[in-house]
């Protein structure tokens, strides 16, 4: 006899006296149910997962064309709602001729204004209804006052002055514009024959003083490198510091 078969007879002597429990079959068949429903469970969770997966895109798909169609249309969607061949560029208007009350910006080539010059359209009228009208550094005159000639430039070592007169029943004004270096004060701007009166012009240090022909004179720096003097006569004397503030070299 070979080792196999004594091996089957050892095993069938020690299983013959052997039984199974009754209730054997039932756990048996118990089991089998609890592992068929857990697999059905399975299966019908992921067939639920599958099918709300599949269901996304086709309500964005729906879902879509009413909300665009409802929004308000943006500028790019304008653009594109153009006709073929169309830009959104202005056509260009007729060109115009700039005129001399055009403001700056608007393509005027206006010429700047030199003191002793009184171009036309520079200044302003005279109060009080003169026909003369004022460099635009002059801002207020008296009226029935007209300029008595065009101003003058003169021009000694590094120094140039400018003199500009009026006269008519109002008296007589003469403002000098003095351009230079080396102005101690206003006192380097005139002669002052009486002792001169400290005053204020524009919140710059000015003086003042009157002259033997009965007129009155004021000379103050307006900035460094510039000084003004004023001379005024007649009825005039009365608005000296008036006509001073609205010298703006």
């Amino acid at each position: 006899m070979d080792l196999e078969s004594e091996l089957r007879k050892a095993m069938a002597e020690h299983t013959a006296e052997a039984s199974a429990p009754a209730s054997l079959a039932a756990r048996v068949r118990h089991r089998h149910r609890r592992r068929v429903a857990r697999i059905r469970t399975t299966v019908g969770v992921a067939a639920v997962a599958v099918v709300a997966i599949a269901a996304v895109p086709s309500y964005r798909s729906l879902d879509a064309g009413p909300v665009s169609a409802s929004r308000t249309p943006t500028s790019t969607g304008t653009a594109a709602a153009l006709p073929p061949g169309q830009d959104r560029t202005p056509a260009p208007g007729p060109s115009r001729t700039p005129r001399s009350t055009d403001g700056p910006g608007t393509g005027s080539t206006r010429q700047p204004t030199v003191p002793g010059t009184t171009p036309s359209g520079s200044g302003g009228p005279i109060p009080g209804g003169g026909a003369s009208k004022l460099p635009a550094w002059v801002t207020y005159m008296p009226s029935g006052l007209s300029a008595a000639g065009p101003c003058a430039t003169h021009r000694s070592g590094q120094r140039s002055t400018t003199t500009c007169r009026w006269q008519g029943s109002s008296g007589s004004v003469e403002v000098r514009l003095v351009r230079g270096m080396g102005f101690a004060g206003p006192e380097s701007l005139a002669a002052f024959p009486t002792v001169p009166t400290p005053t204020t012009v524009r919140g710059r240090r000015a003086i003042m003083t009157d002259r033997p022909d009965t007129g009155r004179q004021i000379a103050w720096l307006d900035r460094p490198g510039v000084g003004v003097l004023v001379v005024v006569g007649g009825a005039a004397r009365a608005q000296l510091l008036r006509i001073a503030e609205g010298v703006r070299p």
